[in-house]
């Protein structure tokens, strides 16, 4: 993240934001997509999705998978969607994908 800190007397007395809205945007979605993923995992295994994803797994065991992966998904997009209507970075930052 390129801020710049500055200090008086040892104490932070400022910080300096000097990404742009565009950079503070694709920072924040790499964030998000790994919190997304993180929230994946939490009810759906790596396995599982492949083995969904593959066609190995039919009916309401895959309904259940595919649901939570795209209430997931769903989440993350709603981030992305909020972000591109911001008009500082600290509007971005203040985004939380939960």
């Amino acid at each position: 993240m390129p801020r710049q800190e500055y200090y008086q007397n040892g104490q932070l007395v400022k910080v300096e934001d000097t990404r742009t809205l565009s950079e503070a945007i694709e920072e924040r979605k790499l964030v998000w997509a790994d919190e997304t993923t993180k929230l994946i995992r939490t009810k759906v295994t790596e396995t599982d999705e492949r083995n969904c994803a593959n066609g190995i797994y039919e009916g309401e065991k895959k309904e259940q998978i595919l649901a939570w992966v795209n209430e997931c998904r769903n989440k993350y997009l709603a981030c992305k969607v909020t972000a591109m209507n911001c008009t500082t970075n600290e509007e971005v930052d203040a985004i939380r994908c939960e």
